[in-house]
């Protein structure tokens, strides 16, 4: 039957890569930047791991991308990358100093480059073209899941090592090394992804998607001042930090069902009507969200806003996998665009928020997103492919 099509052996054995990946990283990424600061990290140099980390991985998604054209071979990539990345979530139990913290950071992102690309091309290899990007959405939102997971986890482990008497710095440390074990047992999935070499055919006369690169650069933006808006809330708002995690456990539900359904649509109308899909709510929310002083109208135009930044993902991938030949270097580029909008878009948004006043703080979204009007316009005059 057709709903078996996304339920296939390989593709689930790509889903569930996916979640134990995010597990993993999930566990020891929220206590990065506390551990920093027990190591003596001013407050650049914690903002400097983000940023090193997406530099690292926009880089290597670049040229990994291309790598996957010219060799023809996805898997190897994906199971280098797990067994580093494994090696460098066992290497933080022996960190004593921030540089070395932020050298294993900066290599977790060139591995994070190394994993992350090949995979997504394999889902979309794997998918019928009729449900590639459901196929990309479930990929998505089982990663999502393994996030989710991780925090419920982490809360357990801190909890255990604080009542059997460890240190802060010493429970930390107990959190790296269950890092590394699911990180390894996502490595030892990825010796089961069939070993095959894409006979790659040249073809000509086709323009990279310079319009879908241009919006993976403001989404990843966009997704990248995820932070601001918390503070925001806080601030603007009086949100204690308990009612933020609840607003983000709804959202991150509310957003798996958005992404699945946007996804589905995807398939039945076409990648760059869904690209309009998703892109023009977007822009017209984030433009008007400086302007809600009510929280509840802020909340309704944030969470249209989330959804939709969250379900260009799969949208995005699905598109730049269907375009020509040259499928590892779309794909690469897209996610090196993205990568390079999330080191990027922190600074505008915190910058704006730092020198404008009352709801114009987060006015960061609204001057981001701007740039989605140019790509929308080459999006919809560029030719057919």
């Amino acid at each position: 039957m057709k709903r078996h099509q996304l339920l296939k052996k390989p593709l689930i054995l790509f889903y569930t890569i996916a979640g134990a990946g995010m597990l993993g990283h999930g566990l020891f990424r929220p206590i990065l930047p506390i551990f920093a600061r027990r190591l003596g990290a001013t407050g650049l140099e914690v903002g400097l791991l983000t940023s090193g980390f997406m530099l690292a991985r926009a880089v290597m998604s670049f040229f990994i991308g291309r790598g996957v054209d010219i060799t023809g071979r996805r898997d190897i990539f994906t199971r280098i990358g797990f067994f580093f990345v494994f090696v460098i979530a066992l290497s933080y139990f022996f960190v004593q100093g921030y540089y070395g913290l932020l050298f294993l950071r900066f290599c977790q992102g060139l591995c994070s480059g190394l994993i992350w690309p090949p995979m997504q091309v394999m889902v979309a290899e794997e998918a019928p073209i009729n449900y590639r990007t459901r196929a990309l959405s479930l990929y998505q939102i089982t990663g999502r899941i393994g996030g989710l997971l991780s925090r419920a986890l982490l809360s357990l482990i801190l909890i255990l090592t604080a009542r059997v008497g460890l240190g802060e710095i010493a429970s930390f440390r107990v959190v790296f090394l269950f890092g590394g074990v699911i990180l390894f047992a996502g490595f030892i999935e990825t010796l089961s992804i069939p070993g095959r070499k894409i006979k790659i055919e040249k073809k000509g006369g086709e323009r990279p998607p310079y319009p879908l690169f241009i919006l993976g650069f403001v989404f990843g933006a966009l997704m990248g001042i995820g932070p601001i808006s918390i503070v925001y809330l806080n601030e603007r708002f009086h949100i204690n930090p308990v009612g933020i995690a609840v607003l983000l456990l709804f959202l991150d539900v509310v957003t798996i069902g958005a992404m699945y359904a946007t996804s589905y649509l995807s398939d039945r109308i076409g990648f760059k009507r869904a690209l309009l899909l998703v892109s023009i709510p977007c822009l017209i929310t984030t433009i008007y969200m400086p302007f809600a002083s009510v929280l509840v109208l802020f909340l309704f135009l944030y969470f249209i806003a989330r959804m939709s930044i969250s379900s260009f993902m799969p949208i995005s991938r699905a598109y730049a996998t269907s375009i020509n030949s040259k499928v590892g270097m779309n794909i690469g580029t897209l996610n090196m665009s993205s990568n390079l909008g999330a080191v990027f878009g922190p600074v505008i948004a915190g910058l704006v928020y730092d020198k404008f006043l009352h709801g114009f703080k987060i006015a960061g979204y609204s001057f981001i997103a701007l740039l989605i009007i140019p790509a929308i316009l080459f999006l919809m005059f560029k030719k057919n492919e």
